[in-house]
């Protein structure tokens, strides 16, 4: 076999898997690795490329997506509070202000009752056509204590029914998010506002796996797969392929096992 000239002193390419469980959802990750004799490392660019930036944010809704996972189930609640025209703030440091009110109001009412506030994770939406949202996935809560806290305006729930996967609601938040940077014509820290308390997905060492091919998806009993989710890439890093897919735990079903290693429903 003769080599590229172009080659940088390597033989195989191994795929290297993480894995990261979140609620009822686990996402692979496979990227490259070179398993011979490594050549000079590639330098990162300086700055942020468009591409560079847009990646950033799929990590980022990703992230958001297993963030919801680990901490919300189906009957939460998805809540928008909205504004009375002439209660409309001038920007979103007043809607900060106008949510921590809020918020604060509905633990006083919920410290009475004997009961913990709700956890939570909030985007805001400022529209170029004035629309002004708070956006909240939240712990089921009482719907009229909600709608006695919000005095600025509206309020809209709908309950949660996802299977477990968070990955729309995720990229509807991050694209609020945009909207209101893109509107106020300035970049914010914080894409999402989460509450104390939230529980971390669990993210996995990586493992390289030379016998397994990229693109490769493995599904497990009791999993199913979300197509949407399979995304094919380059690495902004050193300019591999990527690959990622996730699965979603089948509703009944439970990672539990007896004895003997089988898996069993709940």
């Amino acid at each position: 076999m003769v080599k590229d000239i172009n080659d940088r002193g390597t033989d195989d390419m191994a795929v290297v898997e993480k894995r990261i469980k979140a609620g009822r959802t686990v996402t692979v990750l496979q990227g490259q690795r070179r398993t011979g004799r490594k050549g000079p490392r590639e330098k990162r660019k300086n700055g942020t490329t468009p591409a560079q930036k847009e990646g950033n944010l799929r990590r980022a809704t990703q992230m958001l997506g297993w963030l919801m996972a680990e901490n919300f189930k189906d009957g939460d609640l998805l809540v928008t509070l909205d504004y009375k025209k002439e209660n409309r703030p001038e920007g979103s440091d007043r809607m900060q202000k106008d949510f921590k009110n809020f918020y604060d109001r509905l633990k006083r009412r919920l410290k009475k009752l004997g009961m913990p506030p709700p956890k939570y994770i909030r985007v805001m939406e400022v529209g170029k056509k004035g629309a002004w949202h708070h956006h909240l996935v939240m712990q089921e809560t009482d719907l009229k204590l909600l709608r006695e806290c919000w005095q600025q305006g509206g309020i809209h729930v709908d309950p949660l029914y996802t299977d477990g996967n968070y990955r729309k609601i995720a990229e509807y938040f991050v694209k609020y998010a945009k909207r209101t940077m893109e509107t106020e014509e300035k970049e914010t820290k914080k894409l999402w506002y989460p509450s104390q308390g939230l529980k971390k997905p669990t993210i996995g060492k990586p493992k390289m796996i030379k016998s397994r091919e990229l693109g490769q998806i493995r599904i497990p009993k009791g999993y199913y797969l979300d197509r949407d989710s399979v995304r094919r890439g380059i690495s902004g890093y050193d300019g591999h392929e990527t690959f990622c897919y996730t699965l979603v735990m089948l509703p009944g079903y439970s990672r539990k096992r007896k004895k003997g290693g089988k898996h069993h429903g709940k």
